[in-house]
């Protein structure tokens, strides 16, 4: 068996609730097992969060490395346009 720490967690009664509720006698026995899983799932949504922070760190770096001009407003209102039409297109296409 696992070490486990103990803590003692203050819940809002609907989350409260709704760990009681998640007990089925098989994947979740007590309440700690539902809380372990969800804190397994928020840490690795907090992971993919850090990821695509870095992700966009480095683009902005790149972008700034490269000295490019930005663009004028009606460019970039041009792009958003045109990116909103492809979207349009894909969901309807779909």
């Amino acid at each position: 068996m696992t070490a486990h720490d103990k803590l003692t967690v203050l819940l809002p009664p609907e989350l409260a609730r709704s760990v009681r509720e998640a007990l089925d006698g098989e994947r979740y026995v007590v309440e700690s097992d539902v809380v372990i899983d969800a804190l397994n799932d928020w840490t690795v949504k907090q992971a993919l969060r850090a990821d695509k922070l870095a992700r966009l760190r480095g683009l902005v770096s790149e972008g700034l490395a490269s000295d490019a001009e930005p663009l004028a407003v009606d460019e970039f209102e041009r792009i958003k346009r045109e990116g909103r039409a492809r979207l349009a297109g894909r969901s309807s296409a779909g």
